[in-house]
């Protein structure tokens, strides 16, 4: 009889393993939430690089003489440029890039790569270090946290992100090499000193109201976690 009291409670120690297991499937699935919540309170608390120009989208289809095709082309296809590749070219070479963006960093043509300040090469964790409130991309990112909080965000905040996500692609876009006209979308000519004056004073209008969005988020995963990890 006590043998098989002893098997069914784990034996010696076993409630502590138990206990171990649980704690540890806890905080596997705590991870992303705590994840997205240490980008949030990490971009917060960056200097914003209010000098990139967009150049993200142009060191994508950068392609100079000898190189390989730069294979994220192809997912702007139905785009026609509304610049020259030499014009690309250039832009990108004036004075490289200057993009944080991780994910932005991985759709480079290959020549591009080296030619970015923080690195030819990121990983996830450097997002960490790199993540800054004037990029366009950390902007889109705000929809992809608040569908991962999923029912438990406020709708108004659901709402916002979008909002800011939207803005943050339109503008995007307009500093871009392609020609989005057919969209009704006008061209921001950064390639031009005119166009990277207007590319600039429009991230930091976008920056601010993102920031509200942004610091709202936080607290949104906080009061998550709290609620469904941390009691």
């Amino acid at each position: 009889f006590d043998d098989e009291e002893e098997e069914e409670d784990g034996g010696c120690g076993g409630g502590g393993v138990g206990i171990s297991n649980r704690l540890e499937d806890k905080m596997r699935e705590a991870s992303p939430y705590l994840w997205y919540r240490s980008i949030l309170t990490s971009t917060l608390a960056s200097e914003p690089v209010l000098h990139c120009h967009g150049l993200h989208e142009w060191a994508m289809q950068y392609h100079p003489p000898g190189s390989p095709p730069p294979p994220s082309a192809k997912y702007q296809s139905h785009l026609p440029l509304r610049v020259p590749r030499e014009t690309i070219n250039k832009a990108v070479e004036r004075r490289g890039i200057d993009c944080t963006h991780v994910d932005a960093l991985r759709f480079f043509a290959p020549a591009a790569g080296p030619l970015n300040r923080h690195g030819a090469a990121l990983v996830r964790t450097d997002q960490l270090r790199l993540e800054q409130p004037g990029c366009v991309h950390a902007h889109m990112d705000l929809l992809k946290m608040a569908s991962r909080l999923g029912p438990f965000l406020d709708s108004a905040l659901l709402t916002d992100a979008l909002e800011v996500a939207l803005k943050a692609r339109r503008l995007d876009v307009a500093a871009s090499p392609y020609d989005a006209s057919s969209y009704g979308l006008d061209p921001i000519p950064v390639e031009r000193a005119l166009g990277r004056k207007e590319y600039r004073i429009r991230q930091a209008e976008l920056m601010e109201e993102a920031r509200h969005v942004r610091e709202r988020m936080l607290g949104a995963y906080e009061t998550f976690l709290a609620l469904a990890f941390e009691g």
